[in-house]
């Protein structure tokens, strides 16, 4: 009568350590590769930089200052390249996440800013001379609610 509770102990025992096994394994197991394809940014930057240990070992704190830094890296390496003209200072970040190049300054005197320049220059941060925040939301107001008219109209 004993053998047959401790058998299905045993077993029991047996299937939570390879299920232990198994989820150790595909925490650790390296990242599957990005399918190569032509013309695929992700296989080719996948092939140039290869994942590294070195920035899961960092703390969270540490993570963040190494992302904000190559960000700003980043920023300034598309400025020097004629893709990055931002309107504030410091140089939004929507734009690089976006659409890998930032036009603000540029398009503050048409369309507007993207939507972090605008909060921006609502925090008095705008970079542009000639330009009244007041007068920039007038414009992205009336843009606004030319775009909502053009959407209950059909």
């Amino acid at each position: 009568m004993i053998g047959r509770p401790l058998t299905r102990l045993l077993g029991l025992a047996l299937a939570l350590t390879l299920a232990a096994c198994a989820a150790y394994q595909a925490q650790h197991a390296p990242p599957p590769s990005v399918p190569s394809s032509p013309g695929n940014p992700d296989a080719e930057l996948a092939a140039i930089l290869p994942p590294s240990g070195a920035f899961s070992e960092l703390t969270p704190d540490g993570q963040i200052a190494r992302i904000r830094g190559e960000v700003e890296q980043t920023k300034d390496i598309l400025a020097e390249e004629g893709k990055y003209a931002c309107c504030v200072q410091p140089a939004c970040t929507e734009c690089l996440l976006k659409h890998h190049q930032c036009h603000c300054r540029e398009h503050i005197h048409q369309q507007g800013p993207c939507g972090e320049c605008t909060q921006g220059w609502i925090e008095g941060r705008g970079a542009v001379e000639g330009i009244d925040a007041r007068d920039l939301l007038a414009r992205k107001k009336q843009m606004l609610d030319t775009m909502n008219q053009g959407r209950s109209n059909p």
